[in-house]
């Protein structure tokens, strides 16, 4: 995936990921593949979970795809230790960097950053502030 270095073994997958893998782009199949294949461990927040399966279209081989593509990790839940970083993250992210992370953004970066693990988005501008705060990003589409 990416040079390791002082990284740890470990991903959080944001929801941008998983919808490009769904729709077949290369460089998000191709970073799940090696997520699946490489001995990494795999995390999703349960918020990636609900924002999957909140298309009100979605057929029963989606959801059997999207369920798939879950099973390659472990959902990590929302809990108050989650809620009150990612609090701490919206709330840092506005005084310092006069930036609204969104809530759906900020508790993934939160579970990222609990877990001491790189969080994998296309969405890099939404989080690259956070890296001063220790968030490891890996962008797929521009790193291969």
């Amino acid at each position: 995936m990416i040079d390791q270095g002082s990284y740890p073994n470990k991903y959080v997958v944001d929801t941008n990921i998983i919808i490009y893998t769904l729709a077949g782009v290369k460089a998000a199949v191709w970073a799940m593949k090696k997520l699946e294949d490489d001995d990494i461990e795999v995390y999703y927040s349960t918020i990636v979970e609900a924002e999957l399966f909140s298309f009100h279209e979605l057929t029963l081989e989606q959801k059997s795809k999207i369920r798939g593509i879950l099973d390659i990790g472990e959902i990590v839940d929302v809990d108050s230790n989650v809620a009150l970083k990612a609090a701490e993250l919206r709330a840092l992210s506005k005084k310092y960097y006069n930036r609204k992370l969104k809530l759906p953004d900020a508790i993934v970066a939160a579970t990222a950053l609990l877990l001491s693990a790189v969080l994998v988005t296309r969405n890099v501008e939404d989080f690259k502030h956070l890296r001063r705060h220790g968030l490891h990003l890996y962008n797929p589409f521009e790193q291969r």
